[in-house]
């Protein structure tokens, strides 16, 4: 039996964190022969994010660098891959109940055949003002130049939903510190030539505050792009 482990970032997400952990279809996983691990990436929240998340099962790590979503996410990713076998699978999402859990066993279920599966919300309905204007343009403009860049295609360079097989996961090396983590990925992933799919994906509103700002992230992203495809 392999092993699914579903990766949530969090800064301060106790009023989202809950629901998304309570809405993994864990059955559903385990009757594609998984068992499944919750693990929580806190990045040294100051509300009750760690006890909701130790309540409900999963397992907490707590941020050692102080520092963006980017240092998080790469320090849990190196827990994870000296704990976990080349069979095991990955899924990435925030936890802040904008993604859909209920979408897992999809990744799951296509990961069989690729390595890598990212979700797409410009393909799939998006809830009225779960994403301002100004984040989508800005989206719509980032996914057009790293698929330019990168001669890939992506519709949604910023998401935050990605599956990954663990074998293809120890292939990248990843070096973002926030919110450039996505386009890091997305990168990484592209110039490492792996078996890639993108899939619609619905988008709600957020519970609680958004830590993106696009006029200081938005930037960063961009140079992101360049960053890797010229490294």
């Amino acid at each position: 039996m392999g092993q699914v482990i579903v990766l949530l970032p969090s800064l301060n997400e106790e009023k989202g964190i809950g629901e998304v952990i309570d809405r993994i279809q864990k059955i559903d996983i385990q009757e594609k022969g998984y068992s499944i691990k919750i693990l929580v990436i806190d990045g040294n929240s100051t509300d009750k994010t760690r006890e909701i998340s130790e309540s409900k099962g999963a397992e907490v790590i707590l941020q050692s660098d102080i520092g963006g979503k980017g240092i998080g996410v790469r320090e849990a990713i190196n827990h994870i891959l000296k704990k976990s076998n080349d069979g095991d699978i990955m899924i990435m999402m925030d936890a802040d109940a904008t993604y859909f859990p209920e979408d897992i066993p999809r990744f799951v279920d296509i990961l069989k055949n690729y390595d890598v599966v990212w979700g797409s919300r410009l393909r799939g309905k998006i809830e009225k003002k779960a994403m301002s204007s100004i984040n989508r343009l800005g989206n719509i403009i980032l996914s057009m130049t790293a698929s330019m860049v990168f001669w890939k295609r992506t519709t949604d360079l910023c998401t935050g939903y990605w599956g990954f097989r663990l074998s293809s996961l120890r292939e990248i090396v990843l070096t973002a510190e926030g919110f450039n983590l996505e386009a890091d990925l997305f990168s990484s992933v592209a110039k490492k030539k792996l078996k890639t799919q993108e899939i619609p994906i619905n988008y709600a509103h957020r519970e609680g505050f958004s830590n993106l700002k696009w006029y200081k992230d938005g930037p960063r992203i961009f140079a992101m792009i360049f960053k890797k495809r010229f490294k």
